[in-house]
Parts: C-alpha cells; structure tokens; sequence
C-alpha cells in the first residue's frame, strides 16, 4: 500500500484531470480570448472538456481501485455520480449560455464557466473520496463556487441577499461537519471510511468514545443536512433559489445536492455502516419531516422559482428514503443494501433532467420578456406549444407520473422501502406524490387553460432549445430504458471492497 502514494494510478483519476485542465483553460481563455468570443469558443470548450471527461468516465466503469494511500476511490459509486454530475454540468452550459451572455446586465461568461467547472469539480472529488478530509475538501471547492455563482447577477438586489444567506449558512454547515469528523476521527484514529468501518466492526471501541462516535454522527447528519437543503436546515433554500440567475438555480438545484448524497452514502453507508440502528430512524425521521414540509409549503407558492425551491426540498425527503432503507445483513463488506442505494442512484439522475428542465423552461420565458409567476405561463400552449409541452412533461415526470423517469425513479425508492420493512416511509411517498400533483398540475393547467394578454417575445435560443429537447428526450427515455441505469446503479455496491486500509 506504501506504493500508493510513491507511485500514484493517475489513470484512476483521469476524468477528475480533465475537468482541472478545463478550468485552467478556460481562466486562460477569459482572460485572453476578445470578450466577443467568448460566447462561441468558451462555450465550445465547456462542451468538449465535459464530454471528453465523460468519456474517460465510461472507460473507468468496472474499475475498483484506489490510490494516494486510499484518499481516492474509482468505483461503480464514483462511476455512477460523475456520470451525473458531468451530465448536469452539459446540460447547465446549454441551458445558461445565452442567459449568463444576454441577460441580467450581460454577465462575464467566462468567469461564469471557470466557476462551474471548479464547482463541478469539487463535486466529483467528493464523490470519489475514500478519506473523510478529501470528503471535506471536495464539498468546500463545490461549494464556494456555488456561493459565487449565486451572488453572479450582482446588479439584483435579491441574488447578493440569497446568496448571503446562502453563505453564512453555508459556513456553519461546515463547520459543524468538521467538528463531526473530528469527532469519528478522535475515536477510531483514521480519516480512511475502510479503516473507520473496520475499526467499528472490530468492535474494539468502548463506552466512551461510543459516545464520541454518536455525537460525530449526529453533527454529520445536520451538516449534510444543510447541504442537501433537509428540513429544519433548510432555511437558506428559497432565497439562494428564487435570487440566483435561473440557471444557477437549476445547476445547484443538483450538483451540490448530488454531491451532498454522495458524501452522505461515503460516511453512512460505507464509514458508519456498523452504526446503521443508530441512524436509521434519525434519517428516516428527517425524510418524511422534509418530504411533507416541502410540499405542504410549496402548495401556496406563486412564484415559480420558490415553487421549484420547496420542491426541490421535498425532492431531497424523497432520496433520504432510500438512505433510510440500506440494509447490511452480512457486515461491512456483504452485498447487503443494494436496492437502497441504487434507487437513491437513479433518483439522482432522474432529478438532473428533470429540474434542470424545469428551470430551463423558467429561463426561456425570461429569454422572451416573461417573469417567474404562474401568471407568466397563462396561455403559454396558445402561443408555444413545444415549450408549454416540454415543461408539462417536466412536471409530470417530477410528480411520478408514467411513463417518465420521475415516476421509475419513485417506483424503486418505495420498493427498498417496502423491502426494508419502512412501510410507513413509502405510504408517505405516495401520499406526499399526491399533494405534489396539485402545484404541479397547476402550472400545466394554467399554460393550457388560462388566457394571455401577450404572447412571448420572439428570441433565438438555440443551445437552451436544444438543451430544453435532450431533456425531455432524457425524461422519457431513460424512463422507459431504465434497466441498463439500474444496472449501472447496482455497481455501487462494489465500493464496499475497494482495498485501500487495514485497521491500524
């Protein structure tokens, strides 16, 4: 293992170094590329480095490693979020390049792509992490950027205010997850997640750093709870959401969510799995308080942006389910607590499309004069057909409707759930699912239904329109071809055997 650190795998991390390399030359690019081309060349660039790193990506599937003495981790898990994250970041540069380019005072476009990238980054370093401080690092270099990007239409008074909040929230959020690690890493001795679940099962630990270990999980559990946007430490997710330019709205709708799963599945499931009764009903407690929250409040919303918000926070209540029901019958390094996790997997790529989607189609309508009232979308069918379409399949497909990929993605979430005897947990689902159809369905009721004074200005949108196409092709598709994603998904669980430490 000595030869880890000495003699690196850098083809283990070859997607990570390209989405680096990317960012490098887009600062180069800012900053010496005429501001007139930025628009073609940089957005060209964005759109290459992330294919090509999803690329590598695809060349890396069935790889179980690790190296840099077990900081970094290659495996289906890593394999599984990269895909959706690097899938998030393609669809966020097609939907945000003529908005960052035209609107809100015409934007610096290349600052907005070298944080993306850095955002996008830190994401999939966090998801490959196998060391509670690359854990850490990773969320941070998310979640910086992420701040910056919030506060980017700096000439609103609403984006720097969200993005405030957003911020200082942000910032005990990780302090208190720092303090949490602290904790696991004082009363095991290693920061490696193998050596703390080896250690834990060891059964080695007595009383009182039993304590120590129970109080390092409680701080986890509310760190990533703010992370995630997680009822009650969601208080910063209207006002980042409803201030930031709509499509930085869509991207952090998903990539620091996703990133937040993935460190919550890394810690949990992998570090702390010996400890699961212990967090068990605390997790399945915080995804039904969220789910019904998220949805209850989201009912009286007119503001389509703030809607989205607390449907996202439902959304995150949704996922915890399928945290809720891992299930490890055979210790650390079984098989047991695939169908959880896969569906929290799938649920993450079923959301990319989408969410995104949803606030695409925001960001058309501002394209063409509109604002983010429902009143906005009257008689959007008269006038747009295709885009009063496309957005109604978003819709559906976030209420759980067939046969899009949001109804797949519920479908396997409440299967672990009944398989994990959570019964209470999936009824909740179902029940929340339906108190979802009435804010959605009146979105799509009021494009249809209801009468427009003007019709939208006519605009030339065409990255955002083809964006706006692959992701109702996504929607429907992946939904329909889910077997070869949940197949994908299942080879999560081969991060339970990554070799990387033994206990000290």
């Amino acid at each position: 293992m000595g030869q880890q650190l000495i003699n690196p795998d850098w083809g283990l991390v070859v997607p990570q170094l390209i989405v680096f390399v990317l960012a490098m030359v887009l600062l180069f690019g800012d900053a010496f590329l005429p501001r007139e081309r930025h628009y073609t060349w940089l957005t060209g660039i964005s759109l290459g480095g992330y294919t090509i790193a999803l690329i590598a990506l695809v060349w890396q599937r069935g790889e179980s490693d690790s190296t840099f003495y077990g900081l970094f981790r290659a495996d289906g898990l890593t394999v599984f979020l990269s895909l959706t994250i690097l899938a998030a970041a393609i669809l966020t540069v097609l939907t945000s390049a003529s908005y960052v380019d035209q609107l809100e005072g015409r934007m610096p476009l290349g600052e907005f792509y070298v944080l993306l990238a850095f955002s996008i980054l830190g994401a999939l370093l966090t998801s490959a992490a196998g060391d509670l401080i690359l854990i850490f690092v990773g969320i941070e270099l998310s979640s910086l950027s992420t701040y910056i990007l919030t506060a980017f239409a700096k000439r609103r008074a609403t984006s720097l205010e969200g993005a405030l909040k957003y911020f200082l929230l942000g910032l005990f959020a990780s302090a208190i997850l720092l303090y949490g690690m602290a904790w696991i890493y004082g009363a095991t001795g290693s920061t490696n997640i193998t050596t703390i679940a080896q250690v834990l099962e060891a059964g080695v630990i007595d009383d009182n750093l039993n304590a120590s270990l129970l109080l390092g999980l409680l701080l986890i559990v509310v760190g990533m709870g703010f992370k995630m946007a997680a009822v009650p430490f969601h208080f910063w997710t209207p006002d980042a959401y409803d201030g930031a330019p709509t499509p930085v709205t869509g991207f952090m709708s998903v990539v620091p969510k996703a990133a937040a799963f993935a460190a919550t599945i890394r810690l949990l499931v992998q570090a702390l799995a010996p400890l699961r009764d212990d967090w068990l009903t605390l997790i399945a407690i915080l995804a039904l308080i969220t789910m019904t929250f998220g949805n209850i409040v989201a009912v009286s919303q007119r503001n389509v942006k703030r809607l989205l918000a607390y449907s996202s926070i439902a959304h995150t209540g949704y996922i915890l389910v399928g945290i809720a029901a891992y299930q490890t019958d055979t210790g650390f390094t079984g098989g047991g607590g695939d169908q959880g996790i896969s569906s929290v997997l799938y649920y993450l790529l079923a959301y990319t499309f989408m969410n995104i989607g949803a606030f695409a189609i925001v960001s058309w309508l501002q394209h063409r004069g509109k604002g983010m009232t429902l009143d906005d979308f009257n008689g959007l069918a008269a006038h747009e057909p295709l885009a009063a379409a496309a957005m109604a399949i978003f819709m559906i497909s976030l209420m759980g409707i067939p046969p899009t990929i949001g109804f797949y993605a519920k479908y396997y979430v409440i299967v672990a759930a009944i398989d994990a005897e959570l019964l209470w947990l999936a009824l909740a689902i179902v029940l929340m699912s339906a108190v979802s159809a009435f804010y959605y369905l009146r979105i799509v009721a009021v494009m249809y239904f209801g009468d427009s004074e003007t019709a939208p200005e006519p605009r030339r949108t065409r990255l955002l329109d083809l964006g706006i196409a692959g992701m109702v092709v996504g929607v429907l598709l992946l939904g329909l071809f889910s077997s070869p994603i949940i197949r994908l998904a299942n080879e999560w669980s081969d991060a339970l055997t990554v070799a990387g430490a033994t206990v000290p």
